[in-house]
């Protein structure tokens, strides 16, 4: 049954079967749920679902409502498994629950996969099939990763490191989309857009730079350029890094700053 199941949490929590999306319940049901998926395949004790689901403190029929809400969800994953059948996809354990899903049957994971991918394509030359990987593992984000678990430390750390890893894609992609050559035009409007978004992210300015040069906008670039400098000195007390002041010191001598400066 488990594999064919898809756990989707790049966005509001949601569960697929070959017949189309699982009813997952109430909030507090579907924070076990999410809490299991921070740690597919791993046992996850009592302690640690309770400190997801109640951050303020647990009731005093903790114990229960976790076995409830536990019970619900079996019943959604396996609708087929007998009354006293031994459960396959969420089952307990003698230190608690696992999820035991495959790691592909997860769209955060899929998404790691694609990215590693895209980025190997990349640095091999092969732009077209790195472009096609990275806007599919783009292409699984729905939203916030997590959301159902607010506050809850574990979860916050793991949505940042996604999200991080998501700014990684487009930065690879848009990378990919110049090196090919594709659309330019399009390039300098998402970067610039995205840039604007993460005034401190160097490589996204260093991206939009040369593709603001790659469409005859220097001049422009060069603004972007003393825009980074001014961000980073006020909010870090840092300068730019060598990459983007070598960039820069191409574009004001009128350099090439096209493909080969791409495949640094």
């Amino acid at each position: 049954m488990s594999g064919e199941l898809s756990f989707n949490i790049l966005g509001p929590l949601a569960v697929w079967s070959a017949d189309g999306p699982l009813l997952l319940g109430p909030a507090r049901q579907r924070a076990v749920l999410s809490a299991l998926l921070l740690a597919p395949g791993q046992v996850v004790g009592a302690e640690r679902l309770t400190e997801a689901i109640w951050p303020a403190g647990p009731p005093g029929n903790v114990v229960a409502s976790l076995h409830s809400y536990v019970s619900h969800l079996r019943r959604q994953l396996e609708p087929d498994c007998p009354p006293r059948g031994r459960n396959r996809v969420l089952r307990r354990e003698p230190h608690g629950y696992v999820l035991a899903v495959e790691p592909e049957r997860v769209d955060a994971c899929r998404f790691e996969g694609q990215l590693r991918d895209g980025r190997q394509l990349l640095r091999e030359g092969r732009f077209a099939e790195s472009t096609r990987a990275l806007e599919a593992s783009l292409a699984l984000w729905r939203g916030a990763p997590y959301a159902e678990l607010g506050d809850y430390e574990p979860a916050v750390r793991e949505a940042a490191r996604l999200e991080e890893l998501r700014l990684m894609t487009w930065e690879a992609l848009w990378e990919a989309e110049l090196a090919w050559g594709r659309d330019n035009g399009s390039a300098v409007a998402e970067l610039a857009a995205l840039s604007a978004r993460y005034p401190n992210r160097e490589r996204l300015g260093w991206l939009l730079m040369v593709a603001l040069c790659e469409v005859g906008r220097q001049a422009e670039a060069v603004r972007v350029y003393h825009r980074i400098r001014r961000a980073l000195a006020q909010e870090l007390g840092v300068d730019p890094g060598r990459e983007l002041r070598v960039l820069f010191t191409r574009i004001l001598r009128d350099e090439s700053v096209g493909r080969m400066c791409l495949q640094h």
